[in-house]
């Protein structure tokens, strides 16, 4: 039987932690089958996970502290080496675990990620996607970037296509995926120099299946 995927959580990032984390860890183990890390304070982990009564617990890895919602990502992780995100990706960097999960400091996780991980070869920045539920059953679509990058070249956003369409066949389970670019028009001439090159980059690349320009 092929091993369980193991989970790091971060137990301590996002509204109402831990509670809520745990109450989530616990649910993804019994409905996924995944196996479950969960990363941050021990006492406060335990005390949340006495309010269950499953038969097969998450285990607990302990983390000294926390990155605050407030707080200013790079300096705090310098800061803080042993924060709850910082040891979650450690486990992925140590293969004891297979990814991480946060509901906290978005800039802090991918800032986490770059540190702890590096970047895919071939990929110069990393992005935030968000998977949004379409008229068209068991074909989601997923978008990026939101979040992660102020500034983007075009090769950023070829390369944020190429991640998408791979993430959309191998995870979502999309066959032959197809690549648009978010822009103000459907015609090729539409948009700002940005989104003119990027459009004939994602063109060119023949990883890519590309539909054009999708008017937003």
């Amino acid at each position: 039987m092929a091993s369980r995927e193991r989970i790091a959580i971060d137990a301590m990032g996002g509204d109402h932690a831990p509670s809520e984390i745990v109450a989530g860890a616990i649910r993804a183990q019994e409905e996924l089958g995944v196996e479950v890390l969960l990363v941050g304070d021990p006492h406060a982990i335990e005390s949340s996970l006495k309010q269950h009564s499953s038969s097969r617990l998450p285990e607990i890895v302990p983390a000294e502290d926390v990155v605050g919602m407030d707080e200013e990502p790079l300096v705090s992780l310098k800061r803080k080496p042993k924060a709850s995100i910082n040891v979650a990706m450690d486990l992925v960097k140590q293969k004891r675990a297979d990814g991480v999960v946060s509901a906290g400091h978005s800039g802090a996780a991918m800032a986490a990620a770059l540190l702890r991980l590096g970047r895919l070869r071939g990929i110069d920045r990393p992005a935030i996607g968000a998977v949004f539920p379409t008229l068209i059953e068991g074909k989601p679509v997923i978008v990026l970037d939101v979040g992660a990058n102020v500034d983007c070249r075009p090769k950023y956003l070829e390369q944020f296509g190429l991640m998408g369409s791979i993430y959309s066949e191998y995870v979502l389970g999309i066959h032959e995926p197809k690549v648009g670019l978010l822009n103000i028009g459907e015609e090729e001439s539409k948009g700002n120099d940005l989104a003119i090159r990027a459009h004939q980059l994602l063109q060119e690349n023949p990883r890519i299946a590309f539909i054009g320009n999708a008017e937003g």
